[in-house]
């Protein structure tokens, strides 16, 4: 055998042994990987984390740029039982379960979906919604993150009810013909009032326009438009703001939806006049509105005024303006919820229902507290609705917020084109005890009086306190705009005081012990303060 003839046998044992070593590690590593991806899809199975492949953040933009597909995120529970309502129906359901967590599905779903979901929300809860949406599956994950981090217990403010002359009198001048009118006007001149339809477009200005008339002559209060993108919602929301006197930073919120939406028939332009749902609130805020203008109630924290956009296919303004309060570090202290609010069941003998669930525990009983000092004839009742309006926006972005709504055997029109004034006798009588749970609200929580008469010198004083008890010997310090420093120790109870202190300006006053640190308070100084305390929870 030539040299030759060795080199060829040789070449061709070692393709040979090649091809089989080739093929031997293709068999293992697609073991190895089969073997993988089973016990992954166990995983999944056990843990049911991850249902479906979440999107890519690609996919997730653009689809975002579209209505038809959005992230949504539902209470597991509600959601199953709906399942099994399309099962036991033999209908499909095929809404696709991205990620569960903590009892809360993110689930992708197409613009119709969504409207079959909240039909079906309603007819089995009798409730709005029932989801939060959101435009890409991150906001969704998000979502979730801050509604397990929540806590319903927190609590912000010390609640005090002590300005019952001031309450008093604007609930006093609280009139049902004005608000009898605001929801005449919703219902009837804009019987549809849909998110992505011309006529929510003009009803909100309708509603900005009203707020803005009410309004002229105060130069502390403005009205603006907050513009959602038009991917989420044409419809913008609106937002009235009345300056603080004392605390300009401190800010509390008043909120109600101005869409409406009929379910059961006739599609997007179908007759959808929500007299109750919401065009109940939205007379509540407006009215409270001219009141306080009327009675020229000057605040001493800033109080917010909102009708949210597109509540009903998933809270989606009171979303977007929570979660810019959060970016912006808005100091939020209390945030109440009024929808469907005119309706009362004549098999009824309860007035109020209190939201307990995604709502603040210590706001809800200062709430409870507001309604038997200043109505104590109305029955009270608590209650619970998962993601029924839109104070879930607010609890989840970690806001002290609360709901009340017109009680039990709530109306069951809502939703269809009989919400009319019909349903409620053609009167408003139900809804004014709720601009007077507003007005009582605005009064205690927000403060304030409705005439100021400016002296030449104030006193400021106030306490220092570790939950209810003082802390003495604590130092506390007021500084005017130049930089100038007052400085004062408390006493044995933790109380404290400054004298002669120039009205008209601006203080910055802070509180410091040895153990503690408190957050400094911005003052406006017209009159004097007795009750400028700082507290540690």
């Amino acid at each position: 055998m030539t040299r030759l003839s060795v080199y060829r046998k040789l070449n061709l044992q070692f393709l040979v042994l090649a091809i089989f070593l080739t093929a031997i590690t293709s068999i293992i590593f697609g073991s190895i990987n089969s073997l993988a991806e089973s016990s992954k899809d166990s995983q999944n199975q056990q843990s049911s984390l991850v249902l479906s492949k979440p999107p890519g953040e690609n996919t997730d933009s653009k689809l975002a740029k579209s209505l038809q597909t959005r992230w949504i995120t539902v209470d597991e529970n509600e959601f199953r039982h709906i399942q099994n309502v399309f099962e036991n129906k033999g209908s499909s359901f095929d809404l696709k379960i991205v990620e569960k967590r903590g009892g809360l599905f993110v689930i992708e779903a197409d613009e119709e979906q969504i409207l079959d979901l909240s039909r079906n929300m309603h007819e089995e809860f009798n409730k709005c919604a029932g989801f939060m949406a959101h435009q890409t599956f991150h906001a969704a994950r998000l979502s979730i993150d801050e509604a397990l981090r929540a806590d319903s217990s927190q609590q912000l403010v010390e609640y005090t009810i002590n300005n019952q002359a001031t309450v008093n009198t604007m609930i006093a001048a609280t009139l049902e013909s004005q608000i009898l009118e605001t929801i005449t006007r919703l219902s009837t001149d804009f019987p549809n009032r849909r998110y992505n339809q011309p006529s929510g477009l003009n009803s909100a200005n309708w509603i900005k326009n009203k707020w803005t008339e009410l309004a002229a002559g105060r130069s502390d209060i403005t009205i603006e438009f907050f513009d959602h993108a038009a991917v989420a919602s044409p419809q913008p929301s609106i937002i009235l703001t009345v300056q603080g006197t004392t605390f300009p930073n401190e800010v509390v919120v008043l909120g109600a939806h101005q869409d409406s939406i009929n379910r059961s028939g006739g599609g997007e332009t179908g007759n959808a006049p929500g007299a109750d749902d919401d065009a109940s609130g939205i007379a509540n805020l407006t009215e409270a509105i001219r009141v306080i203008v009327e009675k020229k109630f000057r605040p001493k924290r800033t109080v917010k005024f909102m009708a949210y956009a597109a509540e009903e296919i998933g809270l989606v303004g009171s979303n977007a303006i929570a979660a810019d309060f959060q970016s912006r570090g808005v100091n939020v202290i209390g945030v109440l919820q009024l929808d469907m609010t005119n309706y009362k069941s004549p098999n009824s003998t309860l007035d109020i229902a209190i939201i307990t669930d995604l709502t603040n525990a210590p706001q809800n009983e200062f709430l409870r507290n507001l309604i038997k000092t200043y109505q104590p004839s109305l029955g009270i009742v608590d209650s619970s609705c998962g993601y029924c309006s839109d104070h879930a926006s607010w609890n989840n972005k970690g806001f002290a917020a609360s709901y009340t709504y017109e009680g039990p055997y709530s109306n069951p029109t809502i939703h269809t084109p009989n919400d009319t004034l019909a349903q409620s006798g053609n009167n408003a009588s139900h809804a004014v005890k709720f601009t007077n749970i507003a007005l009582s609200y605005i009064g205690e929580l927000a403060k304030g009086t409705l005439n100021i008469t400016t002296a030449a010198s104030a006193t400021v004083s106030g306490k220092v306190l570790s939950g209810r008890r003082g802390i003495p010997q604590a130092r506390v310090s007021l500084t005017d705009a130049g930089g100038a420093v007052r400085t004062t120790i408390t006493n044995p109870f933790g109380y404290y005081q400054f004298t002669d202190v120039p009205v008209g300006a601006m203080y910055i006053i802070e509180a410091q012990s040895k153990r503690y640190t408190f957050t400094q308070k911005v003052v406006n100084i017209t009159e004097d303060l007795t009750d400028l305390n700082f507290y540690l929870f």
